[in-house]
């Protein structure tokens, strides 16, 4: 299999996901320089070049082989052995992703998967709910809608899930229908849903009151610049006078994606972002020759991530936008996937990178300029009205 390496700067685990996503949840690896599974039984595979560090891990593998009271699967010995080098290097953005997991990654940030076509979140302790429908999806045409809580799907409780759970049971294949039992007022509502193919929607805009756009950009995918320039260009010739840029809850995805985007406010003479390594720092500009003059806020929580901090602290240093919520995750890394032969996937950190000042973020994140935490009262009860963070800045626009 030709090596497919691309470096993004990647989705993290947070509480919010998409319901095909299964990002982070797998944590584990595939080698290649293990073994020839089929000579393995009792005797000692081959070693790579006599080398004699690898002489307890190849030992390891044939004991459990020959004498675990169980039958063992090759596949899983040796995604079990890399799943510890990746956790050794105590890095959370390094990781593993089986087959399945890494059809999910890459359908994320490609845009499109099976499933229902509904973005959900982790709601208090113990629930999970509906944060977002997609238009034209199977979810909105059954009738789901946003704050709808999980109940039961296809007749087993949910209780105690995990967003993971959830979402993986939703994308299924094995079953083209979800009957999704959900509360909604305190009612339990009963839904039949017939899966299909979604377009991952990553961004979705209006025009507010006063000429304000609002732009939601849920991750930074293949389709995601596109859409985002779309939704920009739409806005602004509707008479857009300042902008909303909604980054709550995304959690990151390709340095390309949010180099075009932020490219669409500041021309190629301005520095965006820093990266550095072990032996120097390089410093990267805008890609086109553009720049914008109205207003603009940008909202992001505890769950903006990676690609989210380098589109937030470009355009607070260099576009003077102002920053709303809380302080940001905090992941100034950048990874690289790597596809392995066997059909699995690692990413795998490669460098730091640094805001346009030089600033690092990395386990600190970015501070907003104004600080608004959400609200019990949206918490309880989503809605635009209810959303204390997103009214703060449509103060600061007008």
């Amino acid at each position: 299999m030709k090596n497919n390496n691309k470096t993004n700067i990647n989705v993290i685990q947070v509480t919010k996901y998409i319901l095909f996503l299964l990002v982070g949840v797998l944590i584990g690896t595939g080698v290649t320089f293990l073994l020839n599974p089929s000579k393995v039984v009792e005797k000692s595979i081959t070693k790579t070049n006599g080398d004699k560090k690898f002489e307890s891990l190849y030992e390891t593998y044939d004991t459990l082989k020959a004498n675990y009271y169980k039958d063992v699967k090759d596949e899983d010995l040796i995604n079990g052995a890399i799943d510890g080098m990746m956790k050794s290097l105590g890095d959370e953005h390094s990781m593993f992703f089986d087959e399945k997991a890494k059809k999910n990654f890459e359908d994320e940030l490609a845009g499109s998967y099976y499933g229902i076509g509904a973005e959900i979140k982790q709601y208090g302790e113990k629930e999970v709910m509906i944060n977002r429908v997609f238009d034209g999806s199977p979810a909105e045409k059954a009738g789901l809608k946003p704050g709808d809580i999980f109940v039961s799907i296809d007749g087993k409780s949910v209780e105690g899930s995990t967003v993971e759970e959830i979402a993986n049971n939703l994308k299924s294949e094995s079953k083209e229908k979800a009957t999704v039992v959900v509360r909604r007022n305190d009612k339990e509502e009963t839904f039949i849903i017939q899966k299909d193919k979604v377009d991952l929607l990553s961004v979705s805009s209006e025009m507010l009151d006063d000429n304000i756009g609002y732009i939601s950009v849920s991750i930074f995918g293949e389709k995601t610049y596109v859409q985002f320039k779309e939704a920009l260009d739409s806005l602004e010739s509707k008479g857009m006078k300042s902008l909303i840029i909604d980054l709550r809850g995304n959690g990151g995805g390709y340095l390309s994606t949010v180099t075009q985007m932020i490219s669409e406010f500041v021309d190629s003479d301005t520095v965006i972002y820093q990266m550095k390594t072990r032996d120097n720092i390089q410093k990267f500009n805008a890609i086109n020759n553009k720049t914008k003059n109205y207003k603009v806020v940008i909202l992001v929580d505890e769950n903006s991530a990676s690609a989210s901090e380098i589109m937030a602290s470009a355009m607070q240093e260099q576009y003077k936008a102002t920053l709303v919520g809380v302080t940001t995750y905090g992941k100034g890394t950048v990874q690289e996937t790597k596809d392995l032969k066997n059909g699995t996937l690692i990413k795998y950190t490669i460098q730091e990178w640094l805001t346009s000042n030089g600033n690092s973020i990395n386990s600190v994140g970015i501070k907003p300029d104004v600080e608004e935490k959400l609200g019990e009262k949206y918490l309880s009860n989503p809605s635009r009205e209810n959303d204390n963070q997103l009214q703060k800045a449509l103060e600061l626009v007008r």
